[in-house]
């Protein structure tokens, strides 16, 4: 049927657009990483001279893991398998939304507004969440609230007087959630709450569709379509992330030319992604169409 022929060609696309995508990952991750001129490695480096390095390092790392994660949302769509394809989304969303965050602060926004102190006290405060949820969380109890909120202002008001910047205000810490890591995404906490609920906290329907957890196959058209859908929003993300990861500084490289290149990739996925979603709709509309008239 032309409908099966469109859905599979638009899974196919979907799928090798985010290996496309995932390959500029990789590329960026080399680029950004950091390791002194191949002597030592980045837990060793002294940040003094140039503070950037710090958003380097943290760059880098977050598109590690988005590129691991994302080379299994692929393997996942090689083997049919729709739940580890979810459940694999999810950190590379979680990674995609904090690089979408960080970087939009730090460099767009300033350009934007003009107000560079902002921009770093909005990053700061989201990074001192983010620490501050992780440690409470990985040392279940050990570490109180209130030693590591004075060990989270001691190196604020260090690193304040390092540059010569205001004492800053003292934290009285946030619970950062998952989703709120992947909020700077158009839908990033919808699609979140989606895969969250119905493929990681056990409350799939599974002897329903396969877009909602189901195990069993209903439908040839519609789990393809499922595939495609999941790739279809998980490559824009993919694709955004590395836009901005272009704009991460890089001492002695203004990286235009990463620009150029993931901004010019991020175009041809949105373009390429409408084109073969709007072809598999038409196709599945027309075949009901035809089918009712039977």
């Amino acid at each position: 049927m032309p409908s099966d022929n469109q859905v599979v060609r638009f899974r196919a696309r979907m799928a090798d657009l985010l290996a496309k995508s995932v390959a500029m990952t990789r590329k960026l991750e080399r680029w950004l990483d950091v390791t002194d001129g191949g002597r030592k490695p980045w837990v060793q480096i002294d940040i003094s001279p140039d503070p950037t390095v710090t958003y380097r390092i943290m760059c880098a790392l977050l598109l590690r893991k988005a590129r691991l994660h994302t080379d299994a949302v692929l393997r996942a769509n090689e083997t049919n398998n729709v739940h580890s394809l979810a459940a694999q989304m999810r950190p590379v969303l979680e990674c995609a939304g904090q690089v979408v965050f960080i970087f939009h602060n730090l460099v767009i926004a300033p350009v934007l507004s003009g107000d560079l102190q902002h921009a770093s006290k909005v990053v700061g405060a989201r990074v001192n969440a983010d620490f501050y949820r992780t440690i409470i969380r990985i040392t279940k109890g050990e570490v109180g609230p209130g030693a590591l909120l004075e060990t989270i202002s001691k190196a604020e008001e260090a690193a304040a007087a390092e540059f010569g910047m205001p004492t800053p205000t003292r934290d009285k810490g946030r619970n950062l959630k998952q989703a709120d890591k992947v909020a700077a995404l158009t839908g990033g906490v919808r699609w979140y709450d989606f895969l969250s609920e119905y493929f990681c906290h056990g409350r799939a329907d599974w002897r329903g569709l396969s877009w909602r957890g189901g195990v069993v196959t209903m439908d040839g058209v519609q789990d393809e379509f499922t595939f495609a859908g999941f790739m279809d929003y998980l490559v824009e993300q993919v694709a955004l992330m590395n836009a901005y990861a272009a704009v991460c500084p890089v001492a002695e490289d203004d990286g235009q030319e990463w620009v150029e290149a993931t901004l010019a990739q991020l175009r041809e996925v949105r373009d390429t992604s409408k084109a073969v979603r709007d072809a598999a709709v038409s196709a599945i509309l027309s075949a009901r169409t035809t089918a009712r008239h039977l």
